[in-house]
């Protein structure tokens, strides 16, 4: 399942939006480098270096994907009961 993600800058007025994307981590930079990154995987095996500072907004389909591997590594149905 591949989901989408939105990112802008702190201080900029656009989103840019990307799209297939199979996965997603957080990279810690090594000493004299500011910030860490986020990098997104994309199904065509390429990816996308975020700088954490952007503010990034992800589709719903990446909380069913993360559930669904929870599943699967618990070996149980995990149920998320909504708020009123």
């Amino acid at each position: 399942m591949s989901y989408t993600a939105w990112y802008k800058k702190p201080n900029g007025f656009f989103w840019h939006k990307v799209r297939n994307i199979e996965g997603d981590t957080t990279l810690e930079t090594e000493k004299g480098v500011p910030l860490p990154v986020r990098v997104l995987f994309f199904a065509n095996k390429t990816r996308l270096e975020i700088p954490m500072s952007y503010f990034i907004k992800f589709s719903k389909e990446r909380f069913y994907e993360i559930q669904n591997k929870m599943e699967e590594e618990s070996g149980q149905k995990i149920s998320i009961k909504r708020r009123k």
